[in-house]
């Protein structure tokens, strides 16, 4: 199941829109009679005003088997208006995965989906999820993920920490008058069917993501009248213990990446031994982990430990995504000669994780984690949703009906995908569940991970489906499906996704600063260039005063030559190859460290010639205070790259 959206996305960062606030344009929905109803809302965020968007609130009882509490939640939903002037009577219903992944915020994502070309979309957080209220945030689980990751916190008191988080954070919740009883699957079930009927819907279509197929499945036994079709990618089967194949699945997904590393000839060449080299790293790390510093949301920075289990959590999260598959190789590479920078960037995106801690661990532990057959007994080998169970059992949040973990039949027309890479949510089991759906088709995609429907070849697949649910895409070989070969060359380097994240996705004000005030100075520093050859004939000039100015200029001209090559490197990688960004740059851009040891050596010129300069009394006091400008900044310059390791 996915774990939410982190910071690696960076497109909506070069995205430029008029903004402005939403209108309460559902008027025809609202209604003040008994719950359910639908009541038209201010936007907490900003749409564009063309009335192609409109947002209201479902309001619904937080527990449909206490009806006598009285007690009513929120559930935050946004349409999104078709682009036909007459649109099909039956939108789309996205479900997002998580649990606890949030979908209205993200609207933007879809106003280019060709399901827009006939249909509306319906957005929604499930209740407990982002918008929706109460939002079921645990910043005490937040807390203690980084304090697990300290240097001075052992594996045993690691987990402590984090069981205590999810008790502390569910009787905070309680005292605050949450049922967490009531934030599961069947209720969200049950908000859905409310959704279509208050919004006056005879049938709509439904599209699941990873955790939104389980929800989709309940949908379907309880609603089954009201759904058209089904889209279910990455299915999560209520059927499967989760828990128990985890490890299983994990093993799999790592076998058919290797296995896809040596059936790749210039791989296998350019990568021998890899899997190897991946036991090998991840056991040194458990050994001795390294240390590493990353920047915490807020600003502050923080010293964690990477270990091996940080490089197969990375391996393992990376296999959900097919664009960086084909660049995992550099990424244990880089791990086996001592680099970790990627890991720790790795690290840090995971604590700006925006999944709903609460709703996913109440849930987990209703719906899921109570009928698991996982003993006490270590696993073999990696687990990586041991901890999790453990904190679902710990939110104390009931157990569901056996209904709930039984599998689903339905005659619905139903298109099932599934990727062979996939990690979490294997093929063989969305096979299983499609095979229970009579009118089910089931697509695998060979090149694939999680949530294989997100490339543009696959939306407008699921869109034809949708526009006629009866013409199987059966046999199809989406190009998007197909294996992709593995990068062997790359500039490999975790420091321009560092730069980036901080310029446009923290938005951080000190590096916007620093990056335009050594882009001014280069500028003014090579200009000098000019000024100082002209000067060099002066009378009483001191040559190596001009040596140091002419080394200064060069210097200056070498480092905002590097800065522009980065720009333009990542601008073109950022439009043609994004997953490549976090990983490094193209190998054409290896050339980047040796323009900054240069611009470094040119420096250590302009300092030495600053003796001789200083002394020269041809010189204006302001040049003088200009070139040691130029002197701090190209220093400055050369010990950040330093820190990045592009130097």
């Amino acid at each position: 199941m996915t774990r939410g959206r982190g910071r690696r996305s960076l497109a909506a960062a070069f995205v430029l829109a008029l903004l402005a606030s939403c209108l309460g344009g559902l008027s025809a929905f609202a209604g003040e009679g008994p719950v359910p109803r639908f009541e038209p809302a201010d936007c907490p965020f900003s749409v564009p005003m063309d009335g192609s968007v409109r947002y209201g609130r479902l309001i619904v009882p937080e527990n449909r088997s206490r009806t006598d509490s009285g007690r009513t939640i929120s559930i935050a939903v946004l349409i999104l208006k078709s682009r036909s002037e007459n649109p099909a009577p039956d939108p789309v219903l996205y479900l997002e995965g998580g649990p606890g992944g949030p979908s209205v915020g993200y609207y933007e994502d879809w106003l280019s989906s060709p399901i827009l070309d006939h249909r509306d979309l319906i957005l929604f957080d499930q209740r407990g999820v982002g918008h929706s209220s109460p939002a079921l945030d645990c910043p005490e689980v937040r807390s203690a993920r980084l304090e697990a990751l300290s240097p001075k916190t052992d594996p045993e008191s690691a987990r402590r920490t984090m069981l205590e988080s999810a008790r502390a954070c569910a009787d905070r919740l309680r005292e605050a008058g949450v049922d967490l009883e009531a934030y599961n699957t069947r209720e969200s079930a049950m908000d859905l069917a409310d959704l279509r009927r208050v919004l006056g819907i005879r049938q709509w279509n439904l599209y699941g993501i990873s955790y939104g197929t389980r929800l989709a499945l309940r949908l379907m036994r309880e609603d089954p009248q009201g759904v058209r079709c089904v889209v279910l990618d990455s299915v999560v089967d209520p059927a499967a213990d989760e828990y128990a194949a985890a490890p299983a699945n994990a093993r799999a997904a790592f076998d058919r990446f290797f296995e896809a590393v040596e059936a790749d000839p210039a791989a296998r060449r350019a990568f021998p031994g890899l899997r190897s080299v991946l036991e090998e790293t991840a056991e040194s790390l458990d050994r001795k982990p390294r240390l590493s510093r990353i920047r915490l949301p807020g600003g502050k920075a923080a010293t964690v430990r990477i270990n091996g289990d940080t490089l197969r959590d990375a391996l393992y999260s990376f296999l959900y995504d097919p664009d960086s598959i084909p660049y995992l190789p550099f990424l244990i590479r880089a791990a086996a000669s001592g680099d970790v920078s990627h890991l720790a960037m790795f690290t840090e995106d995971l604590l700006y994780d925006d999944l709903s801690d609460g709703l996913y661990y109440a849930l987990q532990g209703h719906d899921e984690a109570p009928f698991s057959r996982v003993t006490e007994a270590e696993p073999e080998g990696y687990d990586p949703l041991r901890l999790e169970r453990e904190m679902a059992l710990a939110f104390g949040s009931g157990r569901a009906d056996t209904e709930a973990n039984a599998p689903v039949s339905s005659d619905i027309p139903a298109l099932v995908l599934a990727g062979a890479f996939d990690p979490v949510t294997p093929a063989e089991g969305t096979r299983r569940v499609a095979k229970r759906l009579s009118r089910g088709t089931f697509l695998l995609c060979p090149g694939s991970g999680h949530a294989v429907s997100t490339s543009r070849e696959l939306e407008r697949i699921v869109a034809a489906f949708l526009d006629n649910p009866s013409k199987s895409p059966e046999g199809l070989e989406p190009k998007a499906c197909r294996v992709r070969p593995f990068a062997v060359k790359l500039f490999a380097t975790a420091a321009p996704y560092r730069i980036t994240t901080r310029l446009f996705s923290d938005r951080d004000l000190d590096t916007a600063a620093a990056t335009a005030a050594f882009a001014g100075m280069f500028l003014a520093g090579s200009l000098s260039l000019f000024f100082t050859w002209k000067d060099r004939r002066r009378e009483g000039a001191s040559r190596l005063g001009i040596a140091g100015r002419l080394a200064g200029g060069v210097g200056a001209g070498l480092d905002g030559l590097f800065m522009v090559s980065l720009a333009l490197s990542v601008a073109w990688v950022n439009r043609a190859e994004p997953s490549m960004l976090f990983f490094g740059l193209p190998p054409s851009m290896a050339f980047l460290p040796w323009l900054g040891r240069l611009g470094a050596l040119a420096c250590v010129f302009l300092f030495l010639g600053l003796v001789f300069l200083l002394k020269d009394r041809g010189i204006s006091r302001p040049a003088k205070g200009f070139f040691l400008a130029l002197a701090a900044a190209e220093g400055l310059f050369a010990l950040s790259l330093a820190q990045l390791g592009l130097i």
